[in-house]
């Protein structure tokens, strides 16, 4: 069996960082990666449904909508409380999910995926906001950017 170039830990991370940026997008690669590389340990657990198929869908769906919906006025701010308890929860299943499938501790990975995404939230709000009081660039602009941020970091995250 090949090992995985990225360790767990880093995968965790990144996908708490996409999750941080736009909270679909964390667990929609998650379980792309959880469903392109099935894992016993995963099956086992209860978290198996992020390595079924429907799953994969229904977040992929939710992940597209997001990228629509940040770009409207009057979207929600991501560092609200709700905003930031959704990514908190998200990036959660994120980390906890990885980890399980590695036959870690998932709770480990919950921890990781969870503050991971809380502390890219404020960061990427930040620097959206300062980027876009200092540049001639509408607000929707940075969001794409972000977007294609998120998807290059979420993309490394689950590179095999």
């Amino acid at each position: 069996m090949k090992k995985a170039l990225l360790p767990t830990f880093f995968r965790a991370i990144g996908l708490g960082i996409v999750t941080g940026m736009r909270s679909a997008m964390g667990p929609a690669f998650t379980s792309y990666f959880v469903n392109q590389q099935p894992s016993g340990k995963l099956r086992r657990s209860p978290l198996r449904f992020m390595q079924h198929p429907a799953t994969l869908h229904y977040l992929q769906t939710m992940a597209a909508g997001e990228l629509v919906i940040d770009k409207a006025p009057g979207a929600g701010n991501r560092i609200a409380a709700p905003g930031i308890a959704g990514r908190a929860l998200a990036g959660a299943l994120s980390g906890a999910t990885l980890y399980q499938a590695q036959n870690g501790k998932a709770w480990k990975g919950a921890l990781i995926g969870g503050l991971t995404a809380i502390a890219a939230a404020y960061a990427f709000f930040y620097l959206r906001r300062e980027t876009g009081r200092r540049l001639p660039i509408k607000d929707a602009a940075l969001g794409g950017v972000e977007d294609a941020i998120a998807v290059g970091i979420a993309a490394v995250s689950i590179r095999k």
